[in-house]
């Protein structure tokens, strides 16, 4: 069975591991659990709602032309992800809100991303919220934005 990824790259410090046969997967998990938010950009600056308004698990779609935006609630913090797939530009947001697993033995089952993975309403295409990552291919994502809640307590995305 051949490598996906070079064999002269050194092994990835990652926790658990799953095998030889495993390390793009690996790769996978350990990408999207150090992934980060993209940096604040400068501008339009669209309030979306109180934060009050949207509680733990909750979402909103917001329409900012040319955009359309998801706002999530992910154990009370906020993110903000563009309202498209890039499969077939089906309305991401609208789609189911779940975890994922990471490999393990048969008969085992290990959640993970627990209550961040959106899961495209049309074909099934995963993402992780936060980052905006693809869970299917390494250069996949969809676009992110920064959320802040302001002194006024109204949850702010720039877009």
């Amino acid at each position: 069975m051949s490598n996906p990824i070079d064999p002269n790259t050194k092994p990835l410090p990652i926790d658990t591991s799953y095998g030889m046969e495993n390390r793009a997967i690996d790769h996978a998990f350990k990408i999207a659990f150090e992934s980060q938010p993209p940096k604040a950009k400068v501008g339009k600056r669209v309030t979306v709602c109180a934060a009050n308004e949207l509680q733990p698990g909750q979402r909103r779609i917001v329409e900012v032309p040319p955009h359309s935006i998801g706002v999530f609630n992910i154990d009370g913090k906020f993110h903000a992800i563009r309202n498209v797939c890039p499969h077939y530009g089906a309305p991401l947001c609208q789609g189911s809100v779940h975890a994922t697993h990471k490999p393990a033995d048969v008969h085992q089952y290990e959640v993970a991303l627990q209550g961040r993975v959106l899961r495209c309403p049309w074909h099934g295409w995963e993402f992780d919220i936060p980052t905006g990552k693809g869970l299917y291919d390494k250069n996949s994502r969809v676009m992110t934005y920064p959320v802040e809640v302001d002194a006024k307590g109204d949850i702010i995305v720039t877009v």
